[in-house]
């Protein structure tokens, strides 16, 4: 972690632990870890200026105690494994009845399929397959469901939403959204991504740039 980054999180820690009810030191290894799951103890106790990594073992022990810290896991490279679409379906009824009906269904399917799949949501495509990540069902100024997921190509993810869903589910009103990049991704500020698209934008130049929503579409954002 270079020396600027660790003097922002220290910040960051600082500013969570007066709003939070977790002290800076706890914050600042949760922050490091997300950053990093993979940085080691006495990595971070150089950084921390304890003598050992036993004192950032202890902190994380704590809290894994206190359930503050609930898994460890890891972020795969999707599109290296081949879902390189990224997906979100807008689900909504057109009444409460209609969207109860449509809930009713999606429980008694989930739990057929949990019980004869497994524990993962995988649906086969013609041409590959969609693997949900997460389905969200969300109250306030509208109800709906918000789905998420991978897809093996675009094509597969419009299949899903236009064919599949409308078919399991009559009544229901899909808008399928392909995430074509993230300036913040998993709490924190994609600086790469940031930096292209200030280079698109020549926010850093005189004058505006004749650009286009195709234009911005079509540019290339990989790091």
């Amino acid at each position: 972690m270079a020396e600027m980054d660790t003097l922002k999180m220290h910040k960051m820690a600082k500013m969570l632990s007066e709003v939070i009810h977790l002290d800076e030191t706890d914050i600042f290894i949760l922050l490091s870890l997300l950053a990093n799951s993979k940085i080691t103890n006495n990595e971070l106790a150089r950084i921390m200026d304890y003598k050992d990594g036993n004192s950032v073992a202890y902190h994380i022990r704590t809290m894994q105690k206190e359930g503050v810290i609930d898994k460890f896991t890891i972020t795969p490279n999707w599109k290296r494994m081949g879902l390189p679409t990224e997906f979100i379906i807008l689900a909504e009824a057109e009444n409460e009845e209609q969207l109860l009906e449509i809930e009713k269904l999606h429980v008694k399917m989930v739990d057929e399929y949990m019980s004869e799949q497994g524990d993962m949501a995988l649906i086969p495509m013609i041409s590959g397959c969609v693997l949900l990540g997460n389905v969200y069902h969300c109250f306030g100024d509208k109800t709906m469901a918000v789905i998420e997921g991978r897809a093996t190509s675009d094509q597969d993810a419009a299949v899903y939403s236009k064919n599949y869903l409308v078919k399991r589910y009559p009544n229901v009103k899909v808008s399928l959204l392909i995430n074509k990049y993230k300036t913040i991704g998993d709490f924190f500020i994609d600086k790469h991504t940031i930096e292209k698209l200030k280079e698109f934008f020549q926010l850093n130049e005189a004058g505006s740039p004749a650009c286009t929503i195709e234009d911005l579409h079509d540019l290339p954002l990989e790091g």
